[in-house]
């Protein structure tokens, strides 16, 4: 199900291809553990490669405090992951859902601290405006295809760093230390590849990233809250 040699070559080179095909509930559940297990190694690597010789001299910042209330739980293990990988991943796919949902998304999360009625209402008129507006198969949907195939491996690497340099408002940050960035949001950035990969490659793929992404949040949500 899973070709490693496939991951490998798409890395080198991402771009729209060929699809696995997940064509049963074990296929999916088997995906997804797979992932979360990569991503585990990941973090190990990444622990004793960088983090730890980082820890011993006194670079890594502490991550910010985070009360494990019910509602944090929830928002860190269920919401944020389903939010994430609806405007990082889901728009790898172009159509006229896959623009509408995410820009949707971003306009209510600039708006949600301002107005919480606006900020419902407007993402739902825009979300439903272009929904209605954009027609699949248009000119719109086409030039944007073809713009999104040839630039897609900038867009791709684009969406995984922006993804790793969000995360850096989980630690307090001293910006005289702004040249070891890069160093804090390795293992984010990889997560942001690995799961544009299963994105593109795989049916279903979005779903995947979602699941796999409330697993692994979930789990460090838990071991982190005890």
């Amino acid at each position: 199900m899973f070709d490693f040699t496939d991951l490998i070559s798409f890395l080198k080179n991402p771009e729209i291809g060929k699809q696995f095909e997940i064509k049963t509930f074990y296929s999916f559940l088997k995906l997804v553990l797979i992932t979360f297990l990569i991503l585990f190694f990941i973090d190990v690597i990444i622990g004793l490669g960088i983090s730890t010789p980082m820890r011993y001299f006194k670079l890594i910042p502490s991550q910010k405090e985070v009360v494990y209330s019910p509602f944090n739980i929830f928002k860190i293990s269920f919401l944020l992951p389903i939010i994430e990988e609806l405007i990082f991943r889901l728009p790898l796919k172009i159509s006229k859902t896959t623009i509408a949902i995410p820009l949707s998304i971003i306009l209510f999360l600039f708006l949600y601290k301002l107005n919480l009625y606006i900020a419902i209402s407007l993402p739902i008129i825009l979300f439903v405006f272009l929904f209605l507006r954009i027609k699949e198969g248009s000119d719109f949907i086409k030039k944007a295809v073809i713009f999104f195939t040839k630039y897609f491996f900038i867009l791709f690497y684009f969406q995984a760093l922006i993804f790793g340099f969000l995360h850096l408002t989980n630690y307090r940050l001293d910006f005289n230390f702004f040249y070891l960035f890069p160093f804090f949001i390795v293992s984010y950035v990889l997560t942001g590849c690995l799961f544009g990969y299963i994105r593109v490659r795989y049916t279903f793929g979005i779903y995947v990233c979602i699941v796999s992404h409330i697993v692994i949040n979930s789990t460090y949500c838990f071991v982190l809250s005890h």
